[in-house]
């Protein structure tokens, strides 16, 4: 086939054109190959290539200036704000957020040749007419006359900006263009005799044309335009507007080597719709799979019409391609160094926001699971990083000392880098503490399982080696969202390239990097309204009606520059896939297929009968079976490990969930699925209930007989009135003590937010509590005596089921065992609600009923009631360990405080001895109900599903 670049080499060759003397300029590097390759042809033999350049390059290396790197042009710039605007001058954070802008204006208006003097004159007339108003004799406010003083202002900006340039002897690109377009004698500065190729050119500036046209008009170049007849004789036509406008700069009716393809010659155009944006992948891995001959892979481009669908397409890519090559690079925003300098960042405000040196649990976790951390440690420092996590989620430390952590000398260096705080008197905000931090990884990656990785952090290192410079040079005084800001830019765009031969192989590219270069094949992925054109906006302080009177591109321009790039790929393409999504959008509409897939369809079908169009749609399957509930059989394996539970310890809470859900039980108690592990940083409520009840087992303790264990202390004492008043006072500072050790906060560190309102409720119902418990001991004129707080009790049951004896070991912790008026008490304290119903065992439903009935009953009402089966529970472990049963067995809620305590209400036999016994046996129905084979751990359609069993 005739290609473009094929056409160029030819040209060359036939009009024996000195190869010695030939520049040959082009608008992307990566055509350069291409075009050696085709000279190679051409001349059918080895020959020294001529120079091959692309524009910016060559103008650079004609400017008699070094081109200014964009920041230092900033602080520059900033210079020239604080001279020219005294009265107000702005600081360097307000400045930042439009002085970007503005350099890129001056930058255009010196590519487009523009009198900046008339359009900052207009540009002023404009807000002057904006701001004035023919109703109102009012003067206008001081807002309104700072704003048109900064409008006036520009103008001198633009001078003394220039001005400082052309005295520190530097320039910006603009002005390198501008410079070259007013003495051309600077391209035959080294070689009077050299000739030019401008090729493939599309939308060009003012000074680009001005640089052509007078070296054409000099006979010493050659102008090459890559376009079709279809769209460049349709004055309507977007894509070939530039093109135009060209032909009428130059003033030539024609240019060498537009062809007539798109309307003549029959191509196949295949329209596919994916319901969901990665099926696009799927779809392209498909086509190269089936559609495409192995042989013409070389001849097939795979074009990224939305780039962000790079990582899927690679990862579909099938083996059978072999060759690929992606020209459009991996951009170190889509790496794992976007998140790394976030967390640089967020812990530094981390360290400004809590105005602590200690570090947030958040911030050290994302630390030591980022990929740079991982791939840096062996494994004795991965299980110690592992220790450490689980030392953090068990102490719950919501702010951490590393020295609280045993990391070794290796990661204790990499934490010291990363989490000391910047000083703001450093105004480099130890920019050479980041760069030490990331060498220090760098060098500690394998070169070989981290390739990637120590690629990623050279690159990202070279981009800042340029901010360093910057800011010793200048010194600014930053705040920490400036500096970021700043440190951003400088890396943000920075990519690293994929290697792969650019000649062989398919080719995965950007719309951008395809200029000048043609394929037979085509599958363009992602062609969605938004993505192919691009819809973000133009940058500027220029308004658009006033851009459009100097010529300044606008939004249609930038249009009609990507409607070029696309058609172009027309020119030789035989067969085209296209993919677009039709997914569901966030915020409830439809994702639209671009507008060029539209043209193709409604404008290129009418002029060309040979086009074929065929629509089809795809998606990935995601019709889901009728799902049945989930069902464990009890196989021998599941029975061993239910042996295996019980012979271990089981609890009230684990048996009732055996009750309510079998499934249930299964996951959490017998395979040990809990929730998963996490810090706390806001109270949950049954850590809210656990404060309480630490606040009062530490009040409570010099009076308790027992300790935990069930062993008599040697100084115990009643507790009285006198002894409640002074818990009362010292309930506050206790109480904060147990939520400081849980977070993990310093002495001077206080509680916001919810935390600090969760302590003041906590203070306020334990405060409640002891000003009832003091009621009552008045109201009884007596004193009480506490027995135990927080034992741990123990009872092992062994009951026959099937024929076999099993072992069944409770545990239970009770909060509080007393003696009150000669009575034994069990009191629970509870968080939440409690009602007299919740503690009721009532009356058998039938007269005279059997035993078997009445331990049915019992298991019925045992699931249905709240708290009976835990209170049932800790009656028996009691009785386990003092020989005799309470008196009482109460709940006393914290919420209805007044309404309590609740005792067990027991309606249904005659005494305690009685419904322990029933107890019991119900207890053995329940365990003989479980190790039931006939009976599989299914959910119980009648509860709540759980995270487990859920349908």
């Amino acid at each position: 086939m005739n290609y473009f670049i094929d056409r160029i080499a030819a040209h060359i060759f036939e009009e024996q054109i000195p190869l010695e003397h030939l520049t040959i300029v082009l608008p992307s590097q990566r055509a350069k190959k291409y075009l050696q390759r085709a000279l190679f042809k051409a001349y059918g033999k080895p020959i020294f290539s001529p120079k091959i350049i692309t524009m910016n390059r060559w103008v650079q290396e004609l400017s008699p200036l070094p081109i200014i790197e964009p920041t230092r042009a900033l602080f520059k710039l900033y210079d020239v704000h604080l001279k020219v605007d005294k009265e107000e001058p702005q600081t360097l954070d307000e400045f930042f957020k439009w002085g970007k802008t503005l350099l890129s204006d001056f930058d255009e208006l010196d590519r487009y040749l523009i009198d900046s003097k008339d359009l900052f004159r207009n540009l002023a007339d404009i807000k002057d007419i904006e701001n004035w108003s023919f109703d109102s004799e009012e003067a206008l406010t001081e807002g309104q006359l700072r704003f048109m003083r900064f409008w006036d202002l520009l103008a001198d900006y633009h001078q003394h900006f220039n001005e400082r340039l052309k005295k520190d002897g530097e320039c910006y690109m603009g002005m390198a263009y501008r410079n070259l377009a007013t003495n051309i004698d600077v391209a035959f500065k080294e070689d009077k005799e050299t000739g030019f190729i401008f090729a493939g050119f599309n939308a060009l500036s003012p000074a680009e044309i001005s640089i052509m046209k007078q070296l054409k008009n000099m006979g010493r170049a050659d102008i090459f335009v890559d376009a079709d007849e279809y769209y460049l004789n349709d004055r309507n036509h977007e894509a070939g507007r530039f093109i135009r406008d060209l032909f009428t700069e130059l003033k030539v009716k024609e240019l060498s080597f537009v062809v007539d393809k798109i309307q003549t010659e029959r191509k196949v155009f295949n329209i596919i719709n994916c319901a969901q944006p990665t099926g696009q992948a799927k779809v392209s891995a498909t086509i190269l799979h089936d559609q495409i001959p192995h042989d013409e892979l070389s001849d097939t481009l795979l074009l990224l019409a939305d780039e962000k669908l790079v990582v899927p397409v690679m990862k579909n890519i099938p083996k059978n391609v072999e060759k690929t090559n992606i020209t459009l690079g991996l951009p170190l925003k889509n790496t794992a160094i976007k998140s790394w300098v976030d967390m640089l960042f967020t812990v530094q405000e981390h360290f400004q926001q809590f105005n602590s040196k200690q570090i947030y649990h958040k911030d050290f976790v994302r630390f030591i699971k980022h990929p740079f951390i991982t791939g840096f440690c062996n494994k004795a420092e991965i299980q110690a990083i592992t220790k450490a996590e689980q030392k953090i989620l068990s102490n719950n430390w919501t702010f951490i000392y590393p020295k609280q952590l045993e990391l070794g000398e290796r990661i204790s260096n990499l934490i010291h880098l990363f989490f000391t705080p910047w000083k703001s008197s450093d105004k480099e905000y130890s920019l050479e503490q980041i760069r030490t931090l990331n060498q220090t990884i760098y060098q500690g990656l394998n070169n070989d399982e981290n390739a990637i990785e120590r690629s990623i952090l050279y690159h990202f290192d070279r981009s800042l080696i340029k901010l360093e410079s910057v800011l010793d040079e200048f010194k600014p005084d930053l705040r920490l969202g400036t500096f970021k800001s700043l440190f951003n830019q400088h890396w943000i765009n920075e990519s690293i390239a994929y290697y792969g031969n650019p000649l062989d192989g398919l080719q995965v590219m950007g719309l951008l990097e395809t200029r000048l270069i043609d394929f037979k094949n085509m599958i363009v992925v992602g062609l969605n309204d938004g993505s192919m054109p691009p819809t973000n906006p133009i940058q500027t302080i220029i308004p658009m009606d006033l851009r459009k009177y100097h010529n300044l591109p606008t939004p249609r321009e930038k249009q009609g520059l990507f409607a070029h790039h696309f058609y172009r790929l027309l020119h030789q393409v035989e067969n085209c896939w296209i993919t677009y999504s039709s997914a569901d959008r966030d915020m409830g509409g439809v994702d639209e297929p671009s507008r060029y897939i539209m043209q193709l369809q409604l404008e290129l079908s009418r002029v060309n009968p040979l086009i074929e169009f065929n629509t089809s749609d795809y998606t990935i399957s995601n019709e889901e079976e009728e799902s049945e509930g989930l069902i464990v059989p009890k196989t021998d394996a599941v029975l061993k490990r239910l042996d295996e539970y019980f012979g271990r310890r089981t609890s009230a809470s684990a048996i009732k969930t055996a009750l309510r859900c079998p499934l249930d039980f299964y996951y959490k108690y017998l395979l040990g699925f809990g929730e998963e592990d996490k810090v706390e940083e806001e109270i949950e409520a049954s850590t809210f209930g656990d404060f309480i009840h630490k606040t009062l087992e530490t009040l409570y303790d010099d009076f308790a007989q027992l300790d935990k264990d069930g062993n008599k202390k040697e100084q115990h004492k009643s507790l009285s009135v006198v002894d409640i008043d002074n818990m009362i006072k010292k309930q506050g500072a206790v109480m904060k003590q147990h939520f400081y050790a849980f977070f993990n906060y310093e002495a001077d560190q206080n509680l916001e937010g919810k935390n600090f309102l969760s302590l003041e409720i906590a203070q306020h119902l334990t405060e409640r509590f002891l000003q009832k418990e003091k009621k009552s001991l008045k109201d009884h004129k007596g004193h009480l005596f506490i027995v135990g707080l927080e034992m741990e009790l123990t009872k092992s049951l062994t009951l026959e089921i099937q024929g076999e004896d099993k072992t069944v070991n409770f545990i239970g912790f009770i909060d509080r065992i007393d003696d009150f008026e000669g009575k034994k008490r069990i009191i629970d304290y509870k968080s939440g609600k409690c009602t007299e119903t919740d503690v009721k065992l009532t009356k058998a439903s039938k007269k005279n009923p059997t035993e078997e009935v009445v331990i049915l009953e019992l298991i019925k009402k045992l699931k249905s009631s709240k708290y009976v089966f835990q209170m049932l529970v800790y009656n028996m472990l009691f009785h386990e360990k003092f020989g005799e049963y309470p008196e009482k067995v109460g709940i006393i809620s914290m919420v209805n405080l007044n309404d309590g305590p609740f005792y067990l209400d027991n309606q249904l036999t005659e005494t305690t001895e009685e419904l322990m016994d029933l107890f019991e046996k119900a207890l053995t129905q329940i365990v003989r109900d479980l190790y039931d084979g006939s009976v599989d751990f299914e959910h119980d359609v009648k509860s709540l599903y759980c995270d487990y069993c859920e349908a």
